[in-house]
């Protein structure tokens, strides 16, 4: 009789951790998710791009002579 009162117990044993297991996955895929894109910053005004980089010689000239 000892054995089958063990396997009794063995198996309510698993049987309350199985449904432990299940409580606690239903619990976690109840609660919200946070969307990571919910709080997007708002992004900034595009930059206009400047009509040209490059400077003439002579702007060059006047950049140089100031710095002496």
């Amino acid at each position: 009789m000892s054995k089958k009162s063990s396997a009794g117990k063995l198996l309510a044993v698993g049987l309350i951790a199985g449904v432990i297991a299940l409580l606690v996955a239903a619990w976690k895929a109840s609660k919200p998710v946070e969307d990571p894109w919910e709080n997007e910053p708002v992004s900034a005004e595009p930059q206009q791009p400047v009509a040209s980089r490059e400077a003439t010689v002579d702007e060059v000239r006047d950049i140089l002579s100031e710095d002496q």
